[in-house]
């Protein structure tokens, strides 16, 4: 045997023919079977992205979506059809997300908290970075089913309009947590109109163990609907800015809506409202869930950003179409 070894060793092509031979596929669950109780935080997840699908591996074919469709893509307006099905949790990005505040409080009576996706660390493709400064607020709510919305401003992609935070940022975020959490991503990973499926796979595997470590604490927190759904939900909700780089007017602007004393103000407020306008609690029920937050935002000038297979662009080459 040895000299069998030997002999085929002596060329390396027939060494690396007989090695692929000898390798053994490891047996391929269905994302429907197959929870997060599924995958211990000493397994080895599918981080390289192959079991999306085909198209996911970018050789075509069609990926599993969150729906029942087989198609590799899913529309804006599927996704947002979802919407009415999650309690919406709101995360401001900083810093430009900060504009979106007044809005959220005074004219939405919307409770929200802070998150941080930097879009020069995307640009940079420090996607370590951009995961690791993921609070426990943003990733307990993910974690626990709710629609995690985040809002951004931007202003340099005159086309699209959406920050790079949202197309790139919260993209990855969505991959990274789908792969760590229930060993799979849910949809094909998509920017500005590519498959990134093996560039996302690749820099997932490369993080330290201590990056994956905390994703996968939160695992734990997963609830048994969002282990059957096998998928988070994040959403993004943006409008454009002519603020970009103004330091002083977004410090400004969340000293006045944020600081202790403007919130005591806005509570003596609220509490005037609640007693001359019984409908008010109604109203912010009916605001609970993110399919109405968004038509409420979109009334007001925002647009909600789906990403993914959701992409624009990698719709209509799917489909065959020009954009």
């Amino acid at each position: 045997m040895r000299a069998c070894v030997s002999s085929v060793a002596a060329t390396p092509r027939a060494h690396a023919r007989w090695r692929r031979a000898r390798r053994v596929a490891r047996p391929v669950r269905c994302a429907a079977g197959r929870t997060a109780a599924d995958v211990s935080d000493k397994t080895p997840t599918a981080a390289s992205g192959e079991s999306v699908s085909g198209a996911a591996r970018g050789g075509g074919g069609a990926a599993s979506t969150t729906g029942p469709s087989s198609r590799p893509y899913r529309t804006a307006e599927e996704y947002a059809a979802e919407g009415d099905a999650f309690v919406a949790r709101h995360f401001v990005n900083l810093k430009n997300g900060i504009e979106a505040v007044p809005a959220l409080r005074d004219h939405l009576g919307l409770e929200f908290d802070f998150v941080r996706i930097q879009s020069t660390m995307c640009e940079a493709g420090d996607m370590e970075k951009v995961v690791g400064e993921l609070d426990a607020n943003f990733l307990i709510a993910a974690a626990l089913g709710y629609s995690c919305v985040v809002y951004d401003y931007g202003s340099r992609d005159k086309k699209r309009g959406a920050p790079r935070a949202l197309w790139y940022g919260l993209e990855f975020v969505r991959y990274a947590l789908n792969v760590e959490w229930f060993g799979e991503a849910d949809r094909v990973p998509v920017l500005r109109g590519k498959n990134v499926g093996h560039d996302f796979s690749r820099k997932l595997r490369g993080f330290p163990k201590s990056a994956k470590k905390k994703l996968r604490y939160y695992r734990k927190f997963l609830t048994d609907d969002v282990k059957a759904r096998g998928a988070v939900r994040l959403v993004g909700v943006y409008k454009r800015t002519t603020h970009d780089d103004d330091d002083a007017f977004y410090r400004q602007l969340v000293r006045e809506t944020c600081a202790p004393e403007t919130r005591a103000a806005g509570e003596s407020l609220k509490t005037k409202n609640e007693t001359g306008d019984p409908t008010r609690h109604a109203r912010r029920r009916r605001l609970a869930s993110e399919g109405d937050c968004v038509r409420a935002l979109e009334a007001l000038g925002f647009e909600a950003f789906y990403g993914g297979d959701a992409d624009e662009e990698w719709v209509a080459q799917v489909r065959g179409k020009d954009v």
